[in-house]
């Protein structure tokens, strides 16, 4: 067979055609049935069967190619070099038709890049997952605290309805709801007349059981009584005040008082006193005591506000201030419940902007409390009595810089009769009557706060004491001493006491007394800066304890005043917020920007100065802080106070009892040791950095002075 041979196609016409109609091109059918030689004579391949296999043997040695190629071919593919058709999720057509493990391994370098990717996306989505699961936990957090309301409002009311109607008290329990005691001591009340066992079933979906069974009750009363108790729904025969007689009000003024007064400032048992009001008892209650209360309530009250009538809040709060005044007879001075209305008095006084008159309630207060007559007081109210008035004392001398006037404060543990963890004690952002009615209640913690208050008014009083002279040369040991007891006070506060942060939403009161803690170390260190002993490294160390907790007394304030307003700043938060924002602008005049600190020093004030008359005079008097350390004041300034420039001494002496709010260092540095630079660094190495000192079980997030100065600028920008 010549090697030139080509593949002819068969012959389709009869074998006798002519040889010029002979194909030369190859043909798809040349394979079939028989081959040609050079010469263009047909070769037989034998019989057409044997035709067919050579063709089928032909096609199958051609390499095929799918129609898809994976870019990384499955280990099978690689090592027969066969061009792979699947992918990592899919197997691939040759190991599918050989039933083959189809798997594949990626390039090193592919697969390195591939995992860097993947690590930085499981990243993302970590960080992203635990700030997701931190808002989570934070809100189940309140909806447990929420649903622990609801669940013990429900058992209480539960009580109430399973009692009315069986057990003879339906005109009592009426009685009790319409002079506006809780439903919790209603509860508790029946409980001790008749031990009722209840089991919690469900939450109802709302009070609409209770209220709907006590109106139809009163209805049946007034059908009965006919003239009898339907005859004024809103009064009571027996009453505490003569000022109203109108019980709705006088609820709202209480709901005030213990929303935003009491945990502040704890001067006796809430629980005791409402108690008592509520059966007419005068063990824990006395009328002094109710007319001094809503003589401070009214300072809280929004003349804007038609929910409680129509009322002049100024003509209410000074008629219940006369008759708390008239209900103070000497016959019972020694009383304690006088004791604790003039504690109350001198708080409505000083909010009114009476500081001079105020101070000499607060006086007497604290004189009689040292031989006042106990009578069937339990010890747990007693001793809230005792240390509310005690650092309600402290507090005023150190914001006023008044000589303190008080017995030295007792040895013994704090609180040590009371129930620091009481289930019973709530709080409701509580503003307008009805409020009660939707607002979640949380657990308000403020006998726990008031205990730790009275821990850090014990380190103040010393501090007070020290600097007067009482207790001699102010040496470095003693200083520093003191100063290492304000530090071991707040690393040892309870984890709900110390998360103040964002996310903790925590409660006004809990707030206020991290403010009075940064406020008493500033003050407490304050005297040496301006005392010219020290200088250098230990001068800049002073200085930047000063700064910081000055910033950090300011970012606690920014914090309450955008979750509650500074609607209700009490008056002694007041002087520490021109107190915090006098020593940022004297010492640290950029970081914040001293303007800025002014602003807000001011605005906060104002928001305050619709229910206390005392903000005016304070404004003032930082307004010439200000001025006197060249400070810009804000263009807009007369929005804060219209009066502005405007107050006399009398209104400045009314205000602080003094001319000047500022802290007199001069009368404390000539009870400065002279030595007290040359021993300040091994004291504060002994006493400060000593290594047995107590690391504290629990971390709060720490604000940097970057961020501090955002957070301020920011809301003064709003």
């Amino acid at each position: 067979m010549s090697s030139n041979r080509r593949i002819l196609p068969l012959q389709t016409s009869s074998s006798h055609s002519s040889p010029s109609n002979t194909q030369t091109e190859t043909s798809p059918g040349a394979g079939q049935n028989g081959m040609a030689n050079g010469n263009g004579m047909q070769v037989s391949s034998g019989t057409g069967e044997s035709g067919d296999s050579l063709g089928r043997d032909d096609a199958s040695r051609k390499r095929r190619t799918p129609g898809l190629v994976a870019a990384i071919a499955c280990t099978e593919c690689r090592r027969a070099r066969q061009k792979c058709d699947g992918r990592p999720s899919k197997c691939c057509t040759r190991c599918r038709v050989r039933k083959l493990e189809c798997h594949y391994e990626p390039h090193t370098k592919t697969h390195k890049e591939s995992l860097l990717k993947e690590i930085a996306s499981l990243r993302q989505d970590n960080t992203r997952l635990r700030q997701e699961n931190e808002k989570v936990e934070g809100t189940a957090n309140d909806l447990q605290h929420e649903n622990e309301g609801l669940l013990t409002l429900y058992e209480w009311q539960r009580t109430i309805l399973d009692t009315i109607g069986r057990n003879g008290h339906d005109r009592e329990i009426i009685e009790r709801l319409r002079a506006g005691e809780t439903t919790q001591s209603i509860a508790d009340w029946l409980c001790e007349q008749h031990p009722i066992k209840h089991t919690l079933h469900v939450v109802p979906n709302g009070s609409y059981g209770l209220v709907g069974i006590v109106d139809a009750f009163e209805e049946q009363l007034r059908q009965d009584d006919g003239q009898g108790h339907g005859k004024e729904a809103d009064t009571l025969p027996f009453a505490w005040t003569a000022v109203s007689s109108s019980q709705t009000l006088l609820g709202h003024l209480f709901d005030l008082y213990f929303t935003w007064v009491h945990p502040v400032h704890m001067l006796f048992s809430e629980r005791d006193f409402r108690a008592s009001y509520a059966h007419h008892d005068q063990t824990y209650c006395s009328s002094a005591l109710v007319n001094a209360i809503c003589a401070m309530a009214c300072h809280m009250m929004d003349p804007n506000d038609d929910t409680a009538g129509d009322v002049d809040v100024d003509k209410l709060t000074t008629g219940f201030m006369n008759q708390a005044r008239h209900e103070v007879k000497p016959q019972n001075y020694m009383h304690l419940t006088s004791v604790q209305a003039l504690a109350v008095m001198y708080l409505a006084d000083l909010s009114s902007g009476k500081a001079r008159s105020a101070t000499g309630y607060l006086r007497a207060s604290v004189e009689f409390l040292k031989a006042a007559e106990l009578g069937q007081q339990s010890a747990q109210a007693r001793e809230i009595s005792l240390w509310g008035i005690q650092t309600l004392n402290t507090s005023s001398t150190g914001m006023t810089y008044q000589k303190l006037y008080a017995p030295e404060l007792p040895h013994m543990a704090k609180f040590r009769h009371v129930d620091l963890q009481s289930s019973h004690s709530t709080w409701q952002e509580y503003r307008s009557i009805g409020d009660q009615r939707y607002l979640p209640v949380r657990p308000s913690h403020a006998v726990l706060a008031a205990c730790h208050q009275a821990g850090l008014f014990r380190i103040i009083h010393e501090s007070l004491n020290l600097y007067c002279g009482l207790r001699g040369l102010i040496t470095a040991d003693a200083v520093l001493t003191l100063y290492r007891r304000y530090m071991d006070w707040e690393e040892d506060l309870p984890f709900i006491l110390k998360a103040i942060d964002d996310e903790a939403r925590p409660l006004p009161h809990i707030l206020l007394l991290h403010v009075q803690f940064h406020v008493a170390v500033v003050q407490h260190l304050t005297p040496l800066l301006q005392s010219n002993y020290f200088d250098g490294p230990n001068l800049h160390e002073l200085q930047r304890l000063v700064i910081k907790h000055a910033q950090d007394g300011i970012i606690v304030l920014e914090h309450l005043h955008q979750l509650y307003s500074g609607r209700f700043l009490m008056p002694l938060i007041s002087f520490c917020t021109i107190h915090l924002g006098d020593t940022l602008i004297r010492y640290s005049p950029d970081e914040p920007p001293a303007s800025n600190v002014v602003e807000f020093c001011l605005g906060l004030l104002q928001a305050a100065s619709i229910g206390f008359p005392i903000n005016g005079p304070l404004q003032e008097l930082f307004r010439r802080t200000a001025v006197e350390c060249g400070v810009a004041l804000p263009p807009n300034v007369e929005q804060f106070n219209d009066q502005l420039g405007n107050y006399g001494m009398d209104d400045i002496l009314d205000a602080c009892t003094r001319l000047d709010y500022k802290q007199p260092v001069d009368q404390s540095i000539r009870h400065i040791d002279e030595n007290i630079a040359d021993e300040w660094a091994s004291k504060w190495e002994q006493i400060v950095d000593s290594p047995d000192r107590p690391e504290s079980p629990q971390s709060t997030r720490k604000v940097s002075p970057s961020e501090k100065h955002l957070r301020i600028e920011s809301l003064l920008n709003q």
